[in-house]
């Protein structure tokens, strides 16, 4: 076991050392899965076993990077998406998330190979029990992650998403004198709180990238996502939300299930997908209408404004938008249909 641990932390070394090009590297493999198909005999599941090991190999290279970055300085620091911050809160919380998140993910990542493998080798009778046994897995996994989550509506994907630039673990902008003590450090210590802070140097080169100390200001405002704690990220479900997102859960099931009741051409598997997404769509937006208005909605509008908020004249759009919020949240009758 410690030859193990031993030669994954030498890989892990070295997925830090060389982030940057071994991203590259993922990127291009993962585009590379989508020309394969076709070009010579069984092109498609070689693609598809390259995709799904890229995806698999990656949530590893992921769970490297979050930990080397939480090592890194505030300035460097990255900061994680209302997303991540609500998934990781939920993988650190409870080990029965965290086995039925990632679960569900390698099902996701792993679902289309096994069905080419196990159609190939054992033909489609043996297919379809397959694709039903994983769509009931999906189900627990599901049923389990809302469980889990107080009620909470699920978020796809159930773990967080890589959003570190790899580049940030390769600079070095660091200045060392002849006894190797650091000229230009990027943070300093609280003689009596002991936090780390960022140095006046790093906050000067911040500000230099920005044609105005507004601008820079303004990349600092915290918006409500941030300051929210993880769980409140996503809103609990009551009564109809509840039951909309079990059928969500149980829908693809359900279809398999009658696909494989009636067959390929008859009607009735669709007619019952779409009834149920239909069902689902009008059971949540009543409980979103009735129990928190609006609430759904505002992070992708400020997300927008946030983007715009430098750009000409989509600036002023952005800005009207936000101006609007409070009464869109507040007065009935601004979002009222009658």
């Amino acid at each position: 076991m410690s030859a193990l641990f031993s030669l994954l932390k030498r890989y892990d070394e070295l997925i830090l050392k060389n982030a940057s090009q071994i991203s590259s590297i993922e990127s291009s493999l993962r585009t590379l899965t989508y020309v394969l198909p076709g070009r010579f005999a069984d092109a498609e599941f070689t693609s598809e076993t390259l995709f799904a090991l890229l995806n698999l190999i990656g949530l590893y290279h992921d769970s490297i990077l979050v930990r080397a970055a939480e090592n890194l300085p505030p300035s460097k620091r990255p900061i994680p998406s209302p997303h991540n911050r609500y998934t990781r809160y939920w993988i650190n919380s409870s080990k029965t998330y965290q086995r039925a998140s990632f679960a569900l993910t390698f099902l996701q990542y792993t679902d289309v190979l096994m069905e080419m493998g196990v159609q190939k080798k054992w033909g489609k009778e043996v297919k379809w029990k397959l694709i039903i046994v994983i769509e009931l897995i999906k189900v627990i996994c599901r049923i389990l992650l809302l469980h889990k989550t107080q009620e909470r509506t699920i978020v796809n994907p159930a773990v967080p998403r890589r959003e570190i630039d790899p580049s940030i673990f390769n600079s070095d902008e660091s200045i060392t004198d002849a006894n190797g003590v650091n000229e230009l450090s990027e943070t300093w210590t609280g003689k009596y709180t002991g936090q780390l802070h960022d140095s006046i140097s790093v906050v000067q080169k911040g500000v230099t990238q920005y044609p105005d100390v507004s601008d820079y200001l303004m990349n600092k405002v915290l918006m409500i996502e941030d300051v929210r704690k993880p769980p409140d990220l996503v809103h609990k479900l009551q009564g109809f939300g509840s039951i909309g997102e079990l059928l969500y859960i149980i829908r693809p099931l359900l279809y398999v299930l009658t696909l494989r009741r009636y067959g390929n051409r008859s009607w009735r598997p669709w007619l019952l997908s779409i009834s149920i997404e239909l069902t689902t769509r009008i059971l949540a937006s009543y409980y979103y209408k009735k129990r928190i208005p609006g609430g759904y909605r505002w992070p992708r509008i400020n997300n927008f404004c946030q983007t715009v908020s430098n750009k000409p004249i989509l600036s002023l759009f952005g800005g009207i938008l936000r101006d609007y919020q409070p009464l869109w949240e507040n007065i009935y009758f601004y979002t009222a249909s009658s």
